[in-house]
């Protein structure tokens, strides 16, 4: 069933005037998320002394990583030679200024390749289709792949009504106003630029295929005002420096309370230190003679003391 499908969307290429692929359109494309990983194949029938990859016209400013051994590696670029026929490029941590069309050389060989990076990468699973955040006077790509082929392509917002298409095509390539529409076989971009608050919304990007039912891949995107954009990260950096300043208020008060105890101590200290060396007070038994009779020296004699009172 795969085959009658593919020759029957090549028959209606054809009747479309496009009486095969150019050049451009036979060159592999590979496709990439914003943040994430890639390896691309460079494959030649046998191995040279010098392995290159480069974008553009590989001009000598061009040139992303070269080596004459079987592997190298240069900030996000690597190579790596494994053999029968084949050397391999990785890219990481991609950014969308990625996107564009390389050159891989092997010697005096080159082979073309481009690469497209999206934001979002829907192949039908539900799992996978979770709102797109962007912000207003960005750009967005969004890659939908599919099993089939089919003759018309469309990218509409909504319910896709006639008056919701935003662009349609049935060749390769469309673009209306701010909106793009970019076909490679069994993978469709759509693209949207400088978008703006309004563009927020349910979107579909579908195909019309040679046999019925049409197949579509739906997302949403969700655009916010720079200052929305922003304000979350601010906030937690305002809260962070908060968070800072008090703590290194209570150290400091901590501190001084400590020293104020401290200088407390000591000052008690000297005050309490005059009266260390001193005599201990005598008790009322040392101070005064016992005057019970019965513990008086009898050998001591007693002498009574009288007053008189002259008028």
């Amino acid at each position: 069933m795969k085959v009658h499908h593919i020759l029957i969307c090549f028959f209606l290429s054809l009747q479309d005037g496009n009486t095969g692929l150019t050049n451009a359109q036979m060159t592999p494309v590979y496709t990439g998320t914003e943040g994430g990983d890639i390896r691309v194949t460079c494959p030649f029938s046998s191995y040279g002394r010098s392995m290159f990859f480069c974008k553009r016209e590989c001009k000598p400013e061009d040139i992303l990583i070269h080596t004459t051994g079987v592997r190298d590696q240069r900030g996000r670029y690597s190579i790596t030679y494994e053999g029968g026929g084949f050397f391999f490029v990785s890219i990481t941590q991609l950014t969308k200024s990625d996107s564009g069309r390389y050159r891989c050389g092997l010697g005096e060989l080159i082979t073309e390749l481009e690469i497209i990076v999206v934001d979002a990468l829907l192949d039908g699973n539900p799992f996978k289709e979770k709102p797109l955040y962007t912000r207003a006077g960005g750009n967005i790509v969004v890659g939908c792949s599919f099993i089939f082929c089919g003759s018309r392509k469309y990218f509409c917002k909504e319910e896709c009504g006639e008056k919701d298409i935003l662009v349609e095509t049935t060749g390769f390539t469309a673009e209306r106003g701010r909106y793009s529409i970019k076909n490679m076989g069994q993978m469709m971009y759509v693209s949207i630029t400088q978008l703006i608050k309004s563009d927020s919304g349910r979107y579909r990007c579908g195909l019309e295929q040679c046999v019925p039912p049409d197949s579509y891949r739906e997302f949403e995107i969700i655009v916010k005002d720079d200052a929305l954009v922003y304000a979350v990260p601010i906030f937690v950096i305002i809260a962070i420096i908060l968070g800072l300043t008090l703590r290194i208020c209570i150290q400091r008060k901590t501190k001084t309370e400590g020293l104020q105890t401290s200088e407390n101590s000591d000052r008690a200290n000297m005050e309490l230190a005059p009266y260390e060396n001193s005599p201990p007070v005598s008790t009322s038994e040392s101070t005064y003679e016992s005057l019970d009779p019965a513990s008086r020296d009898q050998n001591q004699t007693y002498a009574t003391l009288t007053h008189t009172h002259t008028t």
